[in-house]
């Protein structure tokens, strides 16, 4: 019998070992299997007041949702290893109605704290599926829940859904309370995304929608299928630990998806999959990527001049024109644009020459100023000999020349070419006074700088005006101008990325008032030094102008003002070299003291705000020089081949020639 006893004792401690061991082995499954159970079982939640709000639409369009109440209430029985059951009674607010629901619950949460509810109606009907996560809350837990009900009229509710005590607490009745309490996601209002969804599309090119609005977690809007396919609305919730819900409707078919967003207002996605009756994750998932905002790659290209219009184009492709209408297949290319590319593609929407036109336009109309000046010192000495007596003469010079602006700070330069002819007659009187009239055109084609945004601009410029000088004291004379500029200005901007091209025809004007005084300090052997002062106001007013040839991309562009006020010190001066031949030169440097940046307002054809894009922010000095050889036959015909050249600091250089024939009439 001892023998047996010890068997035996030997075979229950070995059952035993073996029964801990397993307990010990197993007990961490079934205590992560039974974490949420105490926290479940036998339990009352409501919907808290600012989760109150929820939003009905029906079934035939998600894309403008009403704002409705939602106080659900919750009775859990036991909870065992995760499955529990339950009842639930809703009550929605909707205007003065109040409709009452009361469902079944099957339910299931993992040890990580993920939910399924199966909410089944007492009377009967479709069941709903509800998916959340248990959630920590101010020191509270809470069931973050999401869902969509119904069938002709479908309601969409996210709440936090907090533990209360029948006995000692009243939940808050149903009623629509627009609070703030998921603020993170608020940034998608207005906001276009692309969306890959094979499950949705059948078919994995992306589709694209928009987020017409947002308010305490909800977002709603409109959606296209790939490739212009068939149109589509949406209705969501995004909880502030970013879970997503999302329904779409295409053609009264409700699709739902399940999952997470990341990322914020610069680059953000969501991996979402589609869920079966049961609340299983099926199906392959569903891609959504924000649009990044333009103005970010235009910033990384240092791209300045376009951070407006990128602003406008990017608002417009979070509204319905980036999806349908004339603006939607030029958004759809720009939405698939990165970098550089995007970058350029969004400066050839701009008003040509990047805003800078005007500026530009006077800068091809100074050569006008520079022939008066150097008529001027002909006609009054300058060391050439020159009869101050009663004496008529006519004048005409051509002259031509090349500029280039450089890019300056993002905003590109331009390079212009071009000529013309100015005539004129003058008279001088014994008095010491000189007075004159000069007509003038030219005409200068002027091309942006920058090869991947082609744009042309050509001017035609008619000029008429006044110049005198009048003789203070010997070797002393003051001097004036007086000139107005009609402009005919053609442009024309290639907008590559949509194969089409934008032109208009506009006018300018040109008014110019200058002023100077001039001391003759004869040096001998021929050389006489001319110092002087100048100070020239010139303000150019081009005209407001619309385009066509490039629909929605056509520009409607206001009127832009360019002004300077330029203070100038120069020295010239007149050798003779032989006889009747005299080198002339000159040197100068001139400050603009209203040194204005360049800026126009304009606004596509198509919609959307208007913009500014700034042009270029050029140095205010100005530096200039030239050279000429003059010959002189009294009272018959005078001969002069000039070279001009003016510069600026930031990259303007300005060459011009010309010639000048003079006789006496």
């Amino acid at each position: 019998m001892s023998f047996v006893r010890v068997v035996l004792r030997i075979a229950v401690l070995a059952f035993a070992s073996c029964a801990i061991f397993v307990a010990r082995a197993t007990s961490p499954v079934l205590a992560q299997a039974n974490i949420w159970d105490s926290t479940i079982s036998n339990t009352h939640w409501y919907v808290p007041v600012p989760q109150l709000l929820a939003y009905i639409a029906p079934r035939a369009s998600l894309a403008n949702p009403i704002p409705i109440g939602d106080q659900t209430l919750w009775t859990l029985g036991v909870s065992t290893n995760g499955s529990f059951t339950g009842t639930s009674v809703a009550q929605l607010a909707i205007g003065p109605a109040l409709l009452t629901e009361s469902t079944t619950i099957q339910g299931t949460v993992t040890p990580s704290g993920q939910i399924t509810m199966i909410f089944t109606p007492v009377g009967g009907g479709t069941p709903t599926v509800g998916l959340g996560v248990m959630q920590n809350v101010g020191g509270v837990t809470s069931m973050e829940m999401q869902m969509i009900t119904g069938d002709a009229l479908l309601v969409t509710h996210w709440a936090y859904m907090l533990p209360y005590d029948p006995a000692t607490f009243t939940p808050p009745a149903s009623q629509v309370v627009l609070s703030n309490s998921s603020p993170q996601w608020a940034w998608t209002a207005g906001t276009p995304w692309k969306m890959v969804s094979p499950a949705l599309f059948g078919t994995s090119a992306p589709g694209r929608f928009i987020v017409t609005d947002y308010q305490n977690g909800y977002f709603w809007g409109r959606g296209i299928s790939p490739n212009g396919g068939g149109a589509f609305t949406l209705l969501g919730s995004i909880t502030p630990e970013g879970k997503v819900l999302l329904s779409t409707v295409s053609q009264g078919n409700l699709t739902s998806l399940y999952g997470n967003i990341s990322g914020g207002p610069s680059s953000s996605q969501m991996l979402l999959s589609e869920y079966d009756s049961a609340g299983n994750l099926v199906g392959a998932l569903a891609t959504t990527t924000l649009v990044r905002p333009f103005a970010e790659a235009l910033a990384e290209t240092n791209n300045r001049s376009a951070l407006g219009a990128a602003g406008t184009l990017y608002r417009l492709a979070g509204t319905p024109a980036g999806l349908s209408g004339a603006f939607a297949p030029a958004l759809d290319v720009l939405s698939n644009l990165q970098g550089a590319a995007l970058s350029s593609a969004i400066s050839q929407t701009l008003p040509v020459l990047a805003g800078s036109a005007s500026q530009a336009t006077y800068n091809t109309q100074r050569a006008f100023q520079q022939a008066v000046i150097t008529r001027l010192d002909t006609v009054r000495g300058v060391g050439l000999n020159s009869d101050l007596g009663v004496e008529r003469n006519f004048w005409m010079r051509p002259l031509g020349g090349v500029a280039r602006q450089q890019g300056l700070d993002g905003v590109p330069g331009y390079r212009a070419s071009g000529g013309g002819l100015a005539a004129g007659v003058d008279q001088t009187f014994f008095s010491g006074l000189t007075l004159g009239g000069v007509v003038a055109y030219s005409y200068y084609s002027l091309t942006g700088s920058d090869d991947a945004v082609p744009n042309s601009l050509g001017i035609s410029s008619y000029y008429a005006g006044m110049y005198g000088a009048y003789a203070l004291r010997p070797g002393l004379d003051v001097n004036f101008q007086l000139d107005a500029i009609l402009g005919r200005n053609s442009e024309s901007r290639s907008i590559s990325f949509m194969n089409s091209t934008a032109a208009a025809r506009y006018s300018s004007s040109t008014a110019h008032a200058g002023l100077g005084i001039d001391k003759k300090i004869p040096m001998g052997a021929g050389l006489t030094l001319i110092p002087s002062l100048r100070m020239d106001f010139a303000q150019v007013r081009s005209g407001s102008y619309s385009e066509s040839g490039a629909d929605a991309l056509n520009l409607n562009v206001e009127s832009q003002v360019y002004r300077e006020l330029m203070l100038t010190a120069a020295i010239k001066s007149a050798y003779q070299i032989a006889g009747q031949v005299h080198l002339t030169s000159h040197a100068g440097i001139g400050y603009n003291a209203l040194n204005s940046p360049a800026q126009i307002t304009a606004s596509y054809a198509g919609g959307g705000d208007s913009f500014v894009t700034y042009g270029l922010d050029v140095s205010p000095w100005l530096l200039s020089t030239g050279v000429g050889l003059v010959g002189i036959r009294k009272d018959q015909l005078d001969l002069g081949v000039y070279y001009d050249l003016q510069a600026s600091p930031t990259g303007f250089l300005n060459q011009i020639g010309s010639f000048v024939l003079k006789m006496k009439i």
